[in-house]
């Protein structure tokens, strides 16, 4: 389970949130809210890639931010910047080593992305880069999939594969969206992100 447990963030003097306190339990999570009020963020510090200003997040009453954590969490967000110097193919298989995962062979050829794997993550196209980084979250299997706006920058036919993802993945996935998104049959906890922190919708 992912419990937030009195968390804050801030930057520079701009709060950001405050005081964010929810267990999250149900497999499929959606998290709303205007841009720029810190949904990003808020998956950041939830996947352990961004320290709180106070308080912690759990999963599985393990700090994310504990190496522990790491190997239990994928994410995918346009914050979260992959090495451009390497192939689609060389950061795939370097994922693959760090992991001890299977090769992705599906979700290559599921997502398009098989002509581009010889391409340098610099170059490839947004779509493309979206698809790699999902891949990349995806790959290992994580018990949480956050995914921040997973399906922008995608084709119609990736995002057919996406939505098959978001309704077959066996571990809890929480995304942060402005658009709907099909999960074909999974009752969905909406939550909602403003000033005044995170209430269900």
């Amino acid at each position: 389970m992912l419990a937030f447990n009195g968390v804050g963030h801030r930057f520079a003097a701009r709060t950001i949130f405050n005081d964010v306190s929810l267990a999250i339990a149900e497999p499929r999570v959606v998290l709303s809210g205007a841009n720029g009020i810190g949904k990003t963020t808020l998956l950041l510090i939830a996947g352990g890639l961004l320290r709180p200003a106070n308080g912690e997040v759990t999963l599985n009453g393990n700090n994310v931010l504990d190496s522990a954590a790491r190997p239990l969490i994928g994410m995918s967000a346009s914050k979260v910047a992959l090495p451009g110097f390497m192939s689609a193919s060389d950061l795939l298989q370097f994922h693959q080593r760090l992991y001890g995962c299977a090769a992705p062979e599906y979700w290559i050829t599921a997502f398009g992305l098989s002509d581009y794997l010889p391409t340098l993550v610099q170059d490839l196209s947004l779509g493309n880069y979206k698809k790699l980084s999902l891949i990349l979250a995806l790959m290992h299997q994580p018990e949480l999939l956050l995914l921040d706006e997973p399906a922008n920058g995608l084709d119609a036919k990736t995002r057919e594969a996406l939505y098959q993802c978001l309704a077959e993945y066996p571990g809890q996935i929480v995304i942060a969206s402005h658009e709907p998104l099909n999960f074909a049959g999974h009752t969905v906890r909406q939550l909602h992100l403003d000033h005044n922190g995170v209430h269900e919708r």
